[in-house]
């Protein structure tokens, strides 16, 4: 143990930023956690092949009870897979580290010696890797959660360094009697650390938040130049409409990285709808993650494109969770937790689409009370045309403004045909499209709606009992809405235009 502090404490002194990195914790927490354990064990007379898998095990549970409040902390991931899986790691690294080291002497004999040690090692490094994708074989050993709060987190680490210290203490007693309020000291800590551990990795709040709080929630996520759109239904139901995407970047999921966190953090387990408006990567990108590790109900689909293969292989994925793929056109309407969400546009196609279209987004309008939320995806002003006259109207309505606030959208017929009061804007900080266009921004502004822009506010959540909304951004602007409130400049004036540039603190 005094080793451990010692080569911890010259790590920090040297290098004082390697406490947070996480390889730092992992590598000192688990190495603590098979010292204290071992220190716990009884000896007992077994057999050496007994004794040797009853030490693994003890130092692989050691180890996970050490580290599965890092991972759910650092990763969002929890796995006891290494439970079982080291029973074939610790052998193989240790035929991997043996024949390693004997490479360089044995090649001062003979060359055929040292490859053959080398392929050994390859061997025993080979096995490691491969025995990690066992995991896919059973993946109930390891799953994703939303980070604990760091209050379950130290009180679960005090309450097991209590019961350790106890413990101990309860060892050197040598045969005496424990104290009965030591006793009930220690009985308490090992509860306390037993309903940490169940907090972190059963998350019971998820449960609670499910049945929903009688309220309609709509956040419109940061995701960069793209859209993604969570609905938390009144009752609990929950849908995303579109998962954001990189072009051109394979190797950062947007819907794993961002999307599926928010969920994770929101209570959400399952998702019962998950809307993709049209194929294009900044709507689409996120969706197969999200869908593969929230199981959707149905997953809606506009007008099919058939030679778009992001779209083939969601669908592929969608199947795979067992959910419903259905094509959803103008006048399809659902009712959700007593939320109508009726579909305003596309209209059936009369001809198969070779490929992604604006305007062929599904545009749904979602109504709850005197609260209408339309989200109008990517369509322009032909698409807008449709929409005119055929939106019923809505004493409150917040408008996700159409294709990123593009000069190509947001025509001041269709603005003056809805009046929005709030106008939400997903766009991403200094794009190279130049959106919002300056002149579409002053549109809102002539009409006066509120401006909220994921650029500059964060992720925007609303907040409505169907009679009034509520904003509220990641940067702490705020705004509440009424039918009987009037549109005053101060009011709904937009916080980052020019004659307003100071952003809140």
């Amino acid at each position: 143990m005094n080793v451990l502090w010692v080569v911890a404490a010259v790590l920090v002194v040297t290098d004082p930023l390697s406490i947070v990195d996480p390889a730092f914790g992992l590598t000192f927490g688990a190495t603590l956690g098979i010292l204290i354990v071992g220190s716990l064990i009884p000896r007992a007379r077994w057999s050496s092949f007994v004794t040797v898998l009853v030490s693994m095990l003890a130092a692989s549970v050691a180890a996970e009870a050490m580290l599965f409040p890092v991972g759910a902390l650092v990763f969002s991931r929890v796995t006891f897979a290494g439970l079982a899986l080291n029973f074939l790691a610790i052998p193989l690294m240790g035929v991997a580290q043996l024949a390693g080291m004997a490479v360089v002497p044995a090649a001062l004999v003979s060359t055929r010696l040292a490859t053959a040690a080398g392929w050994i090692a390859h061997i025993g490094a080979g096995g490691l890797v491969w025995s990690a994708d066992l995991v896919r074989f059973a993946p109930v050993l390891t799953y994703r959660v939303a980070p604990p709060a760091w209050g379950a987190v130290v009180i679960y680490y005090a309450s097991m360094a209590a019961c350790w210290a106890l413990w101990r203490r309860r060892s050197e007693l040598s045969g005496s009697a424990e104290p009965r309020f030591v006793a009930r000291i220690r009985r308490t800590a090992m509860t306390t650390a037993l309903l940490g551990a169940v907090w972190i990795l059963a998350q019971p709040w998820a449960i609670l938040t499910a049945r929903g709080d009688g309220l309609l929630h709509v956040t419109l996520l940061d995701v960069g130049q793209g859209d993604s759109l969570l609905l938390r239904f009144p009752k609990g139901s929950a849908m995303l409409v579109d998962a954001g995407g990189l072009a051109g970047s394979p190797g950062f999921d947007i819907g794993d990285r961002i999307v599926a966190p928010v969920l994770r953090d929101r209570g959400i387990r399952h998702l019962d709808y998950v809307v993709v408006t049209h194929g294009d990567p900044d709507h689409i990108g996120g969706a197969a993650a999200v869908v593969r590790e929230f199981r959707p109900r149905e997953v809606w689909e506009g007008i099919p494109v058939p030679r778009l293969e992001p779209l083939t292989a969601l669908r592929v994925d969608a199947q795979a969770v067992g959910a419903h793929w259905r094509n959803v056109y103008r006048g399809d309407r659902l009712s959700v937790d007593g939320v109508d969400i009726e579909a305003a546009h596309p209209a059936p196609a009369d001809w198969e689409r070779q490929k992604v279209r604006n305007d062929d987004s599904i545009v749904l309008d979602v109504r709850w009370r005197d609260v209408s939320v339309l989200l109008a995806g990517d369509i322009g002003r032909d698409a807008e045309r449709t929409l005119e006259g055929g939106t019923a109207p809505a004493r409150l309505r917040v408008l996700k403004v159409p294709h990123h606030g593009s000069l190509t959208s947001s025509s001041p017929e269709f603005l003056q045909a809805l009046q929005p009061q709030i106008a939400v804007f997903s766009v991403g900080r200094a794009n190279h499209f130049g959106h919002p266009a300056p002149q579409v921004l002053q549109r809102y502004r002539d009409i006066g709606a509120a401006i909220f822009r994921t650029d500059q506010d964060g992720a925007i959540t609303l907040d409505t009992d169907g009679y009034s909304i509520d904003v509220h951004t990641f940067t702490g602007r705020s705004l509440h809405v009424t039918p009987m409130q009037p549109r005053r400049h101060e009011d709904t004036k937009d916080l980052y235009a020019p004659s307003n540039v100071t952003p809140p603190r």
